[in-house]
């Protein structure tokens, strides 16, 4: 449980959502396989398996380990993961072809995701009628069920296709014995008040029983707002990949969807905030990317301070920042360079057990400012240090 005392949004937000819901949401993790779609990434076998232990670890209820049709390669890396004893359960990936989900079915899974095209501009892509596509799902979906595999059904490009014609392929997968369905943003187009619209939809050609999950894509930095319009409309999974990676803008990212769920929103997520800057931090070794510094929940700079007029508020969090480092568990500090001021040095002297004479404080910061903006960037301590040397 998340210690509220330690969440400062102040009350705007519950009154906001006063008597609204607070359900809980569950995650699917598809960092191994969407993510793995981000342009240069390449996760090898034992790669997929480290990255799936980080994965469970974080408390994400379900991980999607591959697509075995694309190579030997997955094939080895989805055996690895499904035999690691995870907690979370482990899905496959398929399209909507009965040796697809015949793959599936041979490396022992008993969850997949089975996916086809529903768009005009997807099946014109791939040059697939409307009537073979139906038919592709209800064979594929079929032999899944017949092969005890529990399937959700996968409507690639779902926010573009028409609404008649989803609604025919959602319930032909669902004839043909699939459990749960899929909104897919494929191109990340939806606005949020769409995505809870198609939603809503969706709910209500599959009934109340049937869970929906929301896969959204960033491409116009709507994918948290949408995830949380998802679920506020009756998705009860969110899938997505850790930092968001994945093709274009990439995908929805679990780690800033779950904090804004579980701090803004007081939904319950289950997943681990304390451990999430640490699996960021080894997924991107992994994959060899990198993140921009004020990053939600993984950013360098969430918690690090240099204008010197944030740093004389820095001894009451609460006025300088919506939540607490501990909830992340990661340390506050102060850093110097041009836009400090005379609180940042003080706060720097303590840290590093520095005790210059009180006269010299003036000095020490126009010599920190000067050397900030020669180095065009921020001091170390050691520079520090040095210029209290022969300043202090």
């Amino acid at each position: 449980m998340i210690d509220r005392s330690k969440v400062w949004t102040g009350s705007v937000n519950e009154v906001a959502l006063a008597g609204k819901p607070k359900p809980k949401v569950g995650f699917y993790d598809t960092t191994l396989r969407d993510g793995e779609q981000a342009v240069g990434v390449i996760f090898n076998p034992e790669q997929k398996l480290e990255i799936a232990k980080l994965i469970d670890g974080l408390g994400i209820g379900r991980i999607e380990a591959g697509f075995p049709k694309v190579s030997d390669e997955d094939k080895e890396a989805i055996r690895m993961v499904s035999k690691a004893g995870l907690k979370a359960e482990i899905w496959g990936f398929a399209r909507a072809i009965v040796d697809d989900v015949a793959a599936v079915a041979e490396l022992g899974l008993k969850y997949t995701v089975i996916e086809a095209p529903v768009s005009h501009e997807k099946l014109g892509a791939f040059g697939i009628a409307p009537e073979s596509v139906v038919e592709r799902i209800k064979k594929a979906v079929e032999f899944g069920t017949k092969n005890g595999i529990r399937v959700a059904y996968f409507a690639v490009d779902a926010t573009r296709a028409d609404l008649a014609f989803l609604e025919r392929v959602y319930k032909t997968a669902l004839d043909a014995g699939a459990k749960e369905l899929v909104m897919v943003d494929t191109i990340g187009i939806a606005t949020p008040e769409a995505v809870a619209y198609l939603v809503g939809k969706m709910k209500s050609w599959a009934g109340p029983n049937v869970p929906l999950h929301f896969h959204g894509h960033n491409d116009f930095g709507l994918a948290t707002a949408s995830a949380v319009a998802a679920v506020q409309a009756g998705a009860t999974w969110i899938q997505g990949s850790i930092d968001g990676i994945g093709e274009r803008g990439g995908n929805g990212n679990i780690p800033e969807i779950a904090l804004t769920m579980e701090l803004a929103y007081g939904f319950e997520t289950g997943i681990r905030l304390d451990r999430i800057r640490p699996a960021s931090e080894r997924l991107r070794q992994i994959g060899r990317y990198a993140l921009e510094p004020w990053k939600p929940v993984v950013g360098d700079n969430l918690f690090v301070r240099e204008t010197g007029s944030v740093a004389a508020q820095f001894h009451v969090p609460e006025s300088i920042e919506p939540y607490s480092c501990s909830l992340l568990d990661t340390p506050r500090g102060i850093v110097l360079g041009k836009k400090s001021g005379a609180v940042s040095i003080e706060i720097k002297c303590k840290e590093l057990g520095l005790k210059p004479r009180p006269e010299s404080a003036a000095t020490l910061l126009a010599e920190v400012k000067k050397k900030a903006i020669a180095k065009h960037g921020l001091l170390t301590d050691a520079e520090f240090v040095e210029i209290v040397k022969q300043h202090g």
